[in-house]
């Protein structure tokens, strides 16, 4: 076993026919299993394999998990999928090293974005952005996003702010101050709240009051003046100088 938590647990494995090794993830079946309707499939599927199959379409993205195969059993589903080595989670690198200098949030980063942007091409929205969420290579810095289960189906219409799945630290101010929320712009204060932790070492803000007036306070002394930002273009994201 490699991981475990509220969704189930994953497994190291070896695929026998060419020894490639592979991630197994375990989900129970639970009451609280979501599902989606998504086209080719005539029956709604258990939510982290239905993104996951819509990422799998071409063209397909490096900085994104690929689901190999996926199976459903009486109480559980297994999920088999790509392992890449050697890795840890993007959290983990950031809990042992402090703070990340700015060039290697910059190419963290980079690549956080265009998973995010692949996951919008291609209908999904992955709804829970945060460190733990992405793997990291060890040598090379090669980034992948990971556990589509808080996902949902792009919509133009947003979403309810009562229901909202991500990470309570990475929760957008709209939740607390409009009835809904939309999938851009989610995404967008994620990766700034995802950019500010690597570069600060603790989060941009500690209660929702701060939250909601978005007053940010940068605490590392040593980060430069540059003007780069993330901006939201056309219905996807982009990095502007």
């Amino acid at each position: 076993m490699i991981g475990s938590g509220g969704f189930g647990r994953v497994y190291e494995g070896m695929r026998k026919l060419d020894g490639k090794k592979v991630a197994i993830k375990q989900i129970s079946k639970t009451d609280n299993n979501r599902y989606l309707a998504i086209p080719g499939h005539p029956e709604p599927l258990v939510t982290e394999v239905a993104l996951l199959l819509m990422m799998r379409q071409e063209p397909r993205s490096p900085h994104v998990i690929q689901l190999y195969e996926w199976f459903e059993h009486p109480r559980k589903f297994t999920l088999v999928m790509e392992y890449p080595e050697p890795c840890e989670s993007l959290l983990d690198l950031m809990h042992r090293s402090f703070e990340l200098d700015e060039p290697t949030a910059q190419v963290i980063m980079r690549q956080a974005v265009l998973a995010v942007q692949h996951c919008i091409e291609h209908g999904v929205f992955h709804n829970d952005i945060h460190p733990g969420n992405f793997l990291i290579n060890k040598n090379t810095l090669e980034l992948k996003l990971i556990d589509f289960g808080c996902g949902q189906l792009l919509s133009s219409d947003g979403y309810e702010s009562r229901v909202y799945f991500g990470l309570r630290t990475y929760y957008p101010p709209e939740v607390f101050t409009d009835r809904r929320f939309h999938a851009v712009p989610t995404n967008a204060w994620a990766l700034g709240v995802l950019l500010y932790e690597m570069t600060n070492a603790c989060p941009p803000f500690v209660s929702r009051k701060e939250l909601t007036r978005g007053n940010v306070i940068f605490v590392n002394p040593n980060l430069s003046k540059g003007n780069h930002k993330l901006a939201v273009l056309g219905g996807g994201l982009e990095l502007v100088t």
